[in-house]
């Protein structure tokens, strides 16, 4: 699961291709998700994560679809779209730093409920992403260390449903690997999967 710096996270590539598979909306929105996790800083002053969500949230508002990264949000440019994912990216910049985790988790819940908004109303069926799975997500991607609050039972407790992200959360959660390879990835997919049937 080593990211590739164009691609999207292995574990939401597999979800777009099963769940919503030639859904541009849905391919924009996860590169949305992966443009402000991989920006997300932990700094006191002003974070350079600020202002790269300022700026694409302008690009957004502004229809500047000019640039490599802004040209992929092109189909936000609708006007009752545009509208959710600029609340979305507000959400975003309002997430604090980690180390204010009953804030933290409050923040973040709000961004994960306007996000699964959008994945409902554009993708056509009823997937939610699991706010836990997104706060991980993005532990993972910056290699944040794991806080006591994230505590594992709390995790599963959560209604968790779809296997792409419960595989990912059992993996990394247990052992705080910041390295999941695709193949043991996958292998673990296949696995529960065969265990269902």
């Amino acid at each position: 699961m080593n990211k590739k710096k164009k691609g999207l996270f292995y574990t939401r590539h597999l979800q777009k291709q099963i769940y919503f598979r030639k859904n541009v909306i849905v391919n924009a929105l996860f590169n949305l998700e992966k443009y402000l996790f991989e920006n997300f800083e932990l700094k006191e002053d002003i974070p350079t994560s600020y202002i790269k969500q300022k700026w694409i949230y302008d690009s957004i508002n502004e229809n500047d679809y000019t640039n490599e990264i802004s040209s992929q949000f092109k189909v936000f440019s609708k006007r009752r779209l545009k509208k959710k994912i600029l609340k979305l990216i507000d959400l975003f910049s309002q997430i604090p730093n980690l180390s204010q985790s009953k804030i933290f988790l409050r923040a973040f819940q709000k961004f994960n409920d306007q996000f699964n908004n959008i994945l409902i109303s554009e993708g056509n069926n009823n997937f939610k992403t699991n706010v836990y799975f997104q706060i991980y997500f993005l532990i993972y991607l910056k290699k944040l260390k794991i806080e006591e609050i994230f505590e594992s039972n709390k995790v599963f407790a959560d209604n968790l449903v779809d296997i792409f992200e419960i595989i990912f959360l059992e993996i990394f959660i247990k052992n705080k690997n910041y390295k999941i390879s695709k193949i043991f990835y996958l292998y673990k997919v296949l696995v529960r999967l065969m265990i269902k049937k």
